[in-house]
């Protein structure tokens, strides 16, 4: 990936914190103007495991199955193609494989107490109502005209081979809605990067950091990036990353001196971004003071309280911006969307 793009409106920002759009949405523009509609992937559209698994009241078998709880679907998001009659999941797993439904598509079934669960290839369970749903829009773009045609084409096959036609919205008015989607990410899904340079004199060991980070809560993962997770769901608050690029790696911290880190916050992501990015900073100030450094922008300028200050206004702006199409920061929805 390359480097984040500054992208904080406000003047008075800019130059002063690194605040990125994810370069993805860019590079995502380019490759849909050289690639063909057959051969786009994207991960974030394949079928998803949402939630808790939930056992269901189908017939006596051993061991029981399990469904898996998926996002209710979205008409703001998504395309739907809504398939009512008795559908199980075994009979769905027959009527797809003729049909190239893997791409960027999520399959759920509605089961008792208006729940939605991610549809089993194996599950006999019948389903009064099942959904193939595209999203519209993620990072990497929006869904074209054609391709929200051809999702209609593969529902029509999938709904003769099942005996249950799918019922689908406007294709014109999904496509104008995947458009202005697409311009509102763009200002929304971004992150906010706090450095903190060390002294190049005596810059601090990699294992003396990380013991300072596993006190605050901070832990290093297997990506060689340490995470500040949330002790409710186990999600990212922010990330903390070496300033070089450079992993983590377990066998070098006790020889390997640190220049420079950065702290990363996503906000679209993350719950409550304008205090969690208090705390980041706040962190970032006590590793500054305890490795003799300083907390400073992309150009090396420090940082203070007042800047600290106008980037959360800049952020709460952006807060708003969420609120405004009905998706709160960090919800599942919000997560699946800039995943």
């Amino acid at each position: 990936m390359s480097e984040l793009q500054l992208i904080v409106g406000a003047s008075a920002l800019v130059g002063v914190v690194g605040v990125y759009g994810w370069s993805r949405w860019q590079e995502a523009r380019v490759r849909r103007t050289s690639t063909t509609t057959a051969e786009v992937r994207d991960p974030l559209f394949e079928p998803q495991v949402e939630g808790t698994a939930v056992p269901h009241k189908g017939m006596v078998s051993s061991p029981l199955p399990v469904w898996r709880e998926a996002l209710a679907p979205s008409p703001l998001w998504e395309c739907a193609a809504v398939m009512k009659g008795s559908v199980s999941g075994r009979q769905w797993r027959m009527a797809s494989q003729n049909c190239d439904v893997g791409w960027r598509v999520r399959w759920i079934g509605r089961v008792e107490g208006d729940r939605w669960v991610c549809l089993d290839p194996e599950d006999d369970h019948c389903f009064t109502e099942i959904q193939g749903l595209l999203q519209l829009v993620s990072r990497a773009g929006r869904v074209t005209d054609a391709q929200l045609q051809i999702f209609a084409e593969v529902m029509q096959r999938v709904g003769v081979a099942l005996g249950a036609m799918p019922v689908l919205p406007d294709l014109k008015a999904m496509a104008q809605r995947a458009t202005e989607l697409d311009e509102w990410s763009l200002q929304v899904d971004i992150v906010v990067g706090v450095n903190v340079n060390f002294s190049s004199i005596k810059p601090p060991l990699a294992s003396r950091l990380l013991d300072c980070l596993v006190q605050e809560g901070i832990g290093l993962g297997e990506d060689g990036v340490c995470h500040a997770n949330s002790a409710v769901d186990g999600i990212d608050r922010f990330t903390l990353i070496r300033q070089d690029g450079a992993p983590f790696i377990p066998l070098t911290l006790e020889h390997e001196p640190i220049t420079g880190i950065t702290l990363l916050l996503e906000v679209a992501r993350t719950p409550d971004p304008v205090t969690t990015f208090r705390e980041m900073f706040a962190l970032a100030e006590r590793l500054a003071l305890l490795f003799q450094g300083q907390v400073v922008d992309d150009q090396g300028e420090r940082l203070g309280v007042g800047q600290s200050q106008a980037i959360e206004r800049q952020l709460a702006r952006v807060v708003g911006l969420l609120e405004a199409q009905q998706i709160s920061a960090g919800s599942p929805w919000a997560r699946q969307l800039f995943s």
